[in-house]
């Protein structure tokens, strides 16, 4: 492992700039399933192949190991955690009650034109997910979990969420990777519940909604658990 910290070149820009630039771009990289569980590299490797200075880098690395989505190891390197069962499971707990809200709030608001572009996020989903793309299918999954957060109208709601998503991210991206057969009954299952809920948003039903989002959460964890040989 390279310990030669001195900075290259630094690229043109204002060093807060680029920082919350390589951090948009590094979290991408988690959320999409491109850095799986386990993934390690150094601060200067990755300064490399982000054409940039370390600077900027240690402030990108600093926030995602202050959220929990990556871990610093020995001779400055960054490790993608992998997630315990009971990690896994505290997470999924939080899921139902911070994404369950959101739902009811997204229906409270009548936005039935917001609501509706979630049937694109679903369509998307169908195709990759049959496909086995799991890039694809992980960009998918957060446009669509992103989007109803999006509709609930609250920021501090969001910000929430979405600090969850990096940390659950990457231990989907390596359960859906698991070489077993897909379960079709699954996927018609979970996509009819999402189409169900974005009705019940267009609605304005809020009740219905969060019982849907927590039927497609618990649904969607055994379906993960299953994978993983995790009994409930």
């Amino acid at each position: 492992m390279e310990q030669d910290l001195e900075d290259p070149p630094t690229r043109t820009g204002e060093p807060s700039t680029l920082a919350h630039q390589i951090y948009s771009e590094m979290e991408a990289c988690i959320l999409d399933g491109t850095w799986p569980p386990e993934t390690k590299m150094s601060l200067r490797k990755l300064a490399k192949s982000l054409d940039t200075s370390m600077q900027p880098v240690r402030e990108a690395v600093g926030r995602l190991v202050a959220a929990s989505a990556l871990e610093m190891t020995r001779g400055r390197a960054i490790r993608v955690p992998r997630l315990t069962r009971e990690q896994a499971d505290e997470i999924w707990g939080l899921r139902l009650l911070l994404e369950g809200e959101a739902a009811a709030r997204f229906a409270a608001r009548n936005r039935p034109d917001e609501a509706r572009r979630l049937y694109r996020h679903t369509r998307e989903l169908r195709e990759h997910f049959r496909a086995r793309e799991i890039n694809a299918t992980m960009r998918a999954i957060m446009s669509w979990n992103a989007d109803l957060t999006e509709g609930a109208g609250s920021p501090i709601l969001k910000e929430m969420v979405m600090r969850l998503r990096l940390r659950y991210a990457p231990f989907i991206t390596e359960t859906l990777s698991v070489d077993m057969p897909d379960d079709q009954e699954f996927l018609q299952f979970t996509l009819h519940i999402q189409d169900e809920l974005v009705l019940a948003i267009e609605e304005g039903d809020s009740a219905a909604a969060r019982h849907l989002r927590c039927s497609d959460l618990r649904s969607f964890q055994r379906y993960l658990y299953t994978r993983r040989g995790w009994d409930r």
